[in-house]
């Protein structure tokens, strides 16, 4: 079954092949996403929570390379979780991660791969997105 994450204006975002719910978005013009409801997902033994109001840019490809590979082409919910534990270092507000813990930039960036590929993401946008991250990633990586 396809799944389907929808905007307030009712556009959907089409996740093909995806195993994860859906995150509920807003386009707020540009670049710009806000989630529209708290959002949830269990990585091993740990629930990493997005409060709603979270917002993002969906994932960081430059325009010039949307030929190639679109934002929206690497999945929702790895852009929404790799940005949110990004904004935080690592170390997101209490309530978020249960048990609570702190992630490295490395476990952050492992968890957006398997989350691309559990959403259905090809194994060539897969890796073109984790080396992205790993090169270019360090300067919004709030410390």
């Amino acid at each position: 079954m396809k799944k389907v994450a929808r905007g307030l204006a009712h556009d959907p975002v089409d996740i093909a092949e995806s195993r994860l719910p859906p995150p509920i978005l807003s386009h707020l013009g540009g670049r710009r996403w806000r989630l529209e409801a708290d959002y949830s997902y269990r990585d091993a033994e740990t629930t990493v929570t997005v409060p709603k109001g979270f917002e993002f840019d969906l994932s960081s490809v430059p325009r010039l390379l949307w030929w190639l590979i679109a934002p929206f082409e690497l999945s929702v919910a790895a852009p929404l979780l790799h940005d949110f534990l990004y904004f935080y270092g690592g170390r997101p507000p209490d309530g978020s991660v249960a048990p609570p813990r702190i992630y490295s930039r490395v476990e952050v960036d492992a968890m957006f791969r398997g989350i691309m590929r559990k959403e259905g993401v090809s194994a060539w946008r897969r890796g073109l997105g984790y080396l992205a991250v790993r090169t270019f990633g360090m300067p919004a990586w709030r410390s």
